[in-house]
C-alpha cells in the first residue's frame, strides 16, 4: 500500500508536488493553499518526505525513519506542524 495523498483533503502529492513550483517548496505554502495536513495530519510526514524527494507515491514507514530520512536529505529537523 503506498502512500499518495491528503486522505482528509483528498489532495494527492502529485498535485502538491506541482502546486510547489509555483508556491515553492514549503510545507506551509501548500497546506495554506490545499488545507493539506490540517485534518488528521498523518499525511504531514510524507508531504515533507515528498517536498524533500520528489517522490509522490511513498511506502507506509515509521515515523522515525520519514525523520531519519528528512534530516539526512535536508541536513535539519523536519519543518512544519509534524506529530512525531
Amino acid at each position: 500500500m503506498a502512500v499518495d495523498r491528503c486522505i482528509c483533503h483528498k489532495v494527492r502529492f502529485a498535485t502538491l508536488l506541482e502546486l510547489s513550483q509555483r508556491v515553492g517548496r514549503d510545507f506551509e505554502a501548500l497546506s495554506k493553499e490545499t488545507q493539506c495536513g490540517t485534518g488528521c495530519g498523518m499525511c504531514v510526514p510524507y508531504i515533507q518526505l515528498m517536498l524533500a524527494t520528489g517522490r509522490t507515491s511513498l511506502p507506509v514507514m515509521r515515523p522515525e525513519d520519514i525523520k531519519r530520512i528528512l534530516e539526512e536529505k535536508q541536513g535539519q529537523r523536519p519543518v512544519g506542524n509534524s506529530q512525531w
